[in-house]
């Protein structure tokens, strides 16, 4: 499992640059990664107002599948002849949606909004500031401009089927067209089709220009764990996990096996939800006997999917030894805890007298495995004062007196 899940993420203004060695760069069509298209397109840094969408064919996205889509970038075209913008441009209202798409033959001009297939996704809103040169020309075809991320907390996976890119933009005080792709290119509205609409929220338009587009995405990790381990107290394990972050996570099943057992659960710890916050979790399996445990998590989203952690191994060797602690607190009201060891297993009598010896309660009477074992009592039925506990097994027998004030 990966070390963390945004390895270094640089903020200039409000254009977002990954620096990542994971990424994952999807150019759309793919036969223009390394050639320049043949034509141009404005709308995404037009000095008014546009809706644009950009309706992409499954099998282009191959490269992509399951992958958390990070960010986008555009490139000048070939046409270029200066860097752009000369000074910095920043545009009020830069947003994004991504979502399912129809098949792009099946786009439509007079109702953008049927062009999804299903709920789309705000990736990215508010300003986005361009710096001065960011988009440079002078090569064939030109490099790409700096990637648009998304927000943080805005997870889109992509899982198949068709994408569509739908950008909504205020209006730059300076035009600079892209590259793109003509309406009559091979492949233009079967594998990639794009429209656009006058206005912030247009919804009915013009087919349009197909812009390449460069896709930045990278595995996606529902939850990534920092670390498992265990801490071993008497009979007690106590486990300990940590996440970096967590998408859409209902919890975590808490599973142990020994060596004459497979796996069994013994829990489950409710999750965070969604979180790029750090989450400390613990779970206390008490009252083992002596021998060798494998430790494990099944981790569950919300949509029923599940993995595993790593396992691991704990030894629970617990003192072979008879022995009765002093009750905690002391004095106590109403209620108090026992520790005691057992050195074998066998039955077990832990009864409270009173200072004239008369038997009050029974705080157990059964058989009991060997090793640390814990138990409460609760005096709510008895007058404060002075009383006794005692321990009997067939081995063993002791006594400690103890104080309970109403």
């Amino acid at each position: 499992m990966k070390n963390s899940f945004f390895t270094i993420l640089f903020f200039i203004l409000s254009i977002n640059l990954f620096a990542q060695e994971d990424l994952i760069y999807d150019v759309v069509p793919p036969e223009y990664e390394n050639s320049p298209g043949n034509s141009a397109f404005t709308s995404e840094f037009a000095t008014t107002a546009r809706t644009m969408q950009l309706l992409i064919h499954e099998s282009l996205l191959t490269d992509i599948l399951n992958q958390q889509i990070l960010a986008v970038s555009w490139r000048l075209p070939a046409s270029a002849s200066s860097n752009w913008p000369p000074s910095d441009e920043t545009i009020s209202d830069y947003e994004f949606y991504l979502g399912p798409s129809v098949d792009p033959v099946n786009m439509s001009i007079t109702d953008f909004a049927s062009n999804f297939a299903g709920s789309k996704m705000q990736v990215r809103d508010g300003s986005m500031t361009v710096l001065a040169n960011s988009y440079t020309f002078g090569n064939t075809p030109n490099d790409w401009g700096p990637e648009m991320t998304f927000i943080l907390d805005s997870i889109y996976v992509y899982t198949g089927g068709h994408l569509l890119i739908e950008l909504h933009q205020s209006g730059a005080s300076s035009s600079r067209s892209v590259d793109a792709l003509t309406t009559s290119t091979s492949g233009y509205g079967t594998l990639f089709r794009a429209c656009w609409g006058s206005g912030f929220t247009a919804n009915t338009g013009f087919q349009a220009n197909f812009s390449i587009v460069r896709i930045s995405a990278e595995t996606f990790v529902p939850v990534e764990f920092t670390s498992f381990a265990s801490t071993v107290s008497g009979n007690n394990v106590i486990l300990q996990w940590e996440t970096a972050t967590e998408t859409n996570n209902l919890g975590f099943e808490v599973q142990r096996k020994s060596v004459s057992s497979d796996f069994e659960v013994l829990g489950f710890i409710s999750g965070a939800g969604t979180t790029t916050e750090s989450r400390t979790y613990f779970f206390n399996d008490s009252k083992l006997p002596n021998g060798h445990y494998t430790y494990r998590l099944k981790q569950t989203d919300y949509n029923g999917t599940f993995s595993y952690s790593d396992e691991i191994i704990v030894e629970v060797d617990a003192p072979a030894e008879y022995a009765l602690e002093q009750n905690y607190p002391n004095p106590f009201n109403p209620s108090t805890n026992i520790n005691f060891s057992l050195a074998e297993a066998g039955v077990v009598k832990m009864a409270v007298y009173n200072l004239l010896g008369q038997q009050v309660a029974v705080i157990l009477d059964g058989f009991m495995e060997a090793g640390l074992q814990s138990v409460t009592f609760n005096a709510s039925d008895l007058p404060s004062g002075t009383y006794f506990y005692s321990i009997e097994t067939p081995q063993f027998r002791q006594t400690k007196k103890m104080l309970l004030t109403k």
